[in-house]
């Protein structure tokens, strides 16, 4: 008991401490102006690097790009275009980016933003699931934006243990859960977003990866793939849009936030 109560005394102070410096780090990362700065960088850099790299590609490639028979990934390849850095670099950049963007998302569903209407036991669950879901969400999607970065790291010119693979099932997995499960949360309760928002994040991301999975002919799934990133990028571009338009309101910031 002894041990333990010592064990106890000695970690306390360094608990303490590293939630007082994470608490620190996520008030500066979800300012307004740092989340605004944040969501115009990856604007104008994942989209616009894509289509670069796309057009690069497509133009001076020596194996002749498109997206029907090319994935994604091969814009990462030396074999496929004279540019591979573009998408390592659209893709490192823009994961660093949207990290405050998801952040900020988390305030939607902590205990200040939740004001219950009623008593009510249905009130309750309702309060309870949205919360559940929302940091399921924003947990995927954190998996998925790690994902993106090292898919940058790890191009397809440099690929150990083939980690280029797994990085990008986890950049569109860890998108497409996030999403259904950020929906599942906007659905249950209409705050910044509107419900029509959560639906198709609900919808439109989870069925893009079943269509995938199964690529019906004549489909291929070199085209899926870029189906199934315009489908995260539509939901994306409606998110940043109201973001930006309602960043400075009550609901979105709230400087007493507590975790």
């Amino acid at each position: 008991m002894g041990q333990k109560n010592s064990y106890m005394e000695f970690m306390n102070p360094i608990l303490l401490k590293l939630k007082k410096n994470g608490k620190n780090i996520y008030n500066t990362l979800t300012k307004p102006k740092i989340v605004k700065i944040s969501i115009y960088i990856s604007l104008l850099t994942f989209l616009p690097g894509i289509i670069t790299g796309l057009l690069i590609a497509i133009n001076f490639g020596s194996l002749g790009y498109n997206i029907w028979n090319n994935w994604i990934s091969d814009l990462g390849s030396i074999v496929f275009t004279p540019a591979p850095f573009i998408l390592d670099l659209t893709c490192i950049i823009s994961a660093i980016f949207i990290i405050p963007l998801i952040l900020n998302l988390t305030r939607l569903y902590s205990s200040h933003q939740n004001h219950k209407l009623d008593n009510s036991k249905k009130e309750h669950y309702i309060i309870l699931f949205r919360r559940i879901f929302g940091y399921i969400g924003v947990g995927f999607l954190f998996m998925g934006v790690i994902g993106m970065f090292f898919v940058g790291v790890f191009s397809l010119d440099f690929n150990p243990f083939d980690l280029h693979y797994y990085f990008s099932v986890s950049a569109f997995g860890g998108f497409a859960v996030g999403a259904f499960f950020t929906g599942l949360a906007i659905v249950l309760r209409k705050r910044i977003f509107p419900k029509a928002v959560g639906y198709f994040m609900v919808l439109g991301p989870s069925t893009a990866s079943i269509i995938f999975l199964i690529c019906p002919a004549p489909l291929t799934q070199q085209f899926l793939e870029w189906m199934l990133m315009f489908s995260s990028l539509a939901w994306y571009y409606v998110i940043v849009f109201i973001t930006l338009q309602k960043l400075n309101s009550l609901l979105f910031f709230n400087p007493n936030f507590k975790w």
